[in-house]
């Protein structure tokens, strides 16, 4: 049963979470305008949190929900509001939410944790614990704040998932959600591009941000997420599911407005101009032929892939075109970054010879360089989500980390292929591509344990582990 299911219906729980983050919104001008930033903007705010922690302790899934909002933008509004530490807060309703919904936990609810994805999240969970004690890194404000992206929020989101995101209507809003900040977050970018960026934009280039943002005098967009290699490839799964929507058995009313969202977001992707989103779309498209089913359009399709594939590789046509040209970099085997990537790898593998375990979680990049400025590593940049987990929980627990991706991967297809609703099985599969394409992605990019792509992912991975509580009959929308 459901925390409180029968106080707050979902329509109820949805004006809810929509009217708080518009209250927030509102108040947040008001304190723009004003001038007053920074620690004096959470007296303004008081109310709302007030509200908002009321309303998690009385439903979780209003706090997961929120948690799930919430991720989209508070890097962004961090450039607004100096010195409240907005990352933390994230942390706070998540842990909120989880400790709500324990105090709730009933024979039923146990039940549904029953699912093997959980089980390699907590073996996953206990092994970056265990770095606590293995690691050689000893310091300890370095391990609580870098295990929170690596494994901390894994721990929750996935077993609140399973327990409070656990029918069609929420697979369903979860989408929407994703596409909705999708297009809200490529206008943004846009409007970045084409009219110019605020003062407060404009601050956080001089601060640092323009010297991988503002090249050649071309700005890459980078909306209100923490990077333009985060927000062009959070557009491109939000295009893909957007694309995967309009594929679906949906009235052409509803197929229209999913196409104008796989435009809008294509378009953001393209203002953000990194090369990451191509993998995304690519290992999409080719997830979704493979499990679709449909051999009528199997061909056709990988056809579109090559051509795609050679017209970016094999050809110049549209390089005069900054966005286009970044893409194509990420199939040039030379291109600079790539090739300093793959020295400093070369690099850290001499180090982590004798190292299995790892050098210690929170003894890479910037963490690094904050609480450990005379490290060996302080200048070798990982530039990868994988790598950082390999340097940081050596060949060991890159080696758990993987086969719990794998394990995903494999049980999501089998599941997927048994299912019988179409407009589910469609919705998973866009879910399923959008995954592994961002897995890919990760591989030149630490975006898998950045917000919000680390969020959605485990959601994602989740809802496609848990794919049979979606099967169930239901008219188009």
């Amino acid at each position: 049963m459901r925390p409180s299911s029968k106080a707050i219906n979902p329509k109820g729980k949805s004006f809810l979470i929509t009217g708080l983050i518009v209250i927030t919104g509102i108040i947040m001008v008001g304190v723009l305008a004003s001038g007053n930033i920074g620690i004096a903007s959470l007296v303004a705010l008081l109310p709302v949190i007030v509200g908002l922690i009321a309303l998690i302790i009385s439903n979780p899934y209003l706090g997961l929900l929120f948690y799930l909002h919430y991720s989209f933008f508070f890097i962004g509004v961090n450039r607004y509001v100096l010195g409240v530490p907005l990352g933390l807060s994230l942390d706070g309703i998540l842990l909120l939410s989880t400790l709500s919904m324990i105090f709730r936990l009933q024979k039923d609810n146990v039940k549904k944790l029953n699912n093997g994805f959980f089980i390699t999240i907590i073996i996953w969970f206990l092994y970056t614990l265990g770095e606590a004690f293995y690691s050689e890194a000893g310091n300890l404000g370095a391990l609580l704040y870098a295990t929170r992206n690596l494994s901390f929020y894994a721990i929750q989101i996935v077993p609140l998932t399973l327990l409070l995101f656990d029918k069609k209507e929420h697979l369903n809003g979860f989408i929407k959600i994703v596409i909705g900040w999708g297009v809200i977050g490529a206008i943004w970018g846009w409007k970045q591009i084409n009219i110019g960026l605020d003062p407060f934009e404009n601050a956080w280039l001089e601060a640092g941000g323009k010297t991988t943002h503002l090249l050649g005098g071309q700005l890459s967009a980078f909306s209100f997420f923490s990077d333009a290699g985060q927000f062009g490839i959070t557009m491109a799964y939000a295009a893909f599911l957007s694309l995967m929507m309009a594929l679906a058995p949906n009235k052409i009313s509803v197929k229209f407005w999913y196409i104008l969202a796989f435009i809008v977001c294509t378009i953001g992707m393209g203002t953000a101009g990194s090369w990451g989103p191509i993998y995304v779309v690519f290992i999409g498209l080719f997830s979704y032929l493979l499990l679709v089913k449909n051999y009528r359009i199997l061909l056709p399709g990988l056809i579109f892939i090559l051509v795609v594939f050679v017209f970016l590789k094999f050809t110049f046509i549209g390089n005069s075109n900054s966005q286009i040209y970044s893409i194509r970099t990420a199939l040039n085997p030379n291109e600079a970054n790539l090739l300093v990537g793959l020295s400093n790898q070369e690099k850290l593998r001499e180090h982590l010879v004798s190292r299995p375990f790892g050098t210690g979680i929170g003894a890479t990049d910037s963490w690094t360089k904050h609480f450990y400025p005379t490290s060996n590593l302080v200048n070798l940049s990982t530039n990868n989500w994988f790598v950082r987990v390999w340097v940081e929980n050596g060949v060991v627990g890159l080696s758990v980390f993987l086969l719990g991706l794998v394990f995903v991967m494999v049980m999501g297809f089998v599941k997927i292929r048994r299912i019988k609703n179409p407009d589910s099985k469609q919705k998973l599969i866009a879910l399923y591509g959008g995954f592994l394409g961002v897995v890919i992605a990760s591989f030149g990019n630490p975006v898998f344990g950045q917000a919000p792509l680390g969020a959605l992912m485990y959601f994602s991975m989740t809802m496609v582990a848990n794919a049979q509580s979606y099967d169930v009959p239901e008219k188009l929308e």
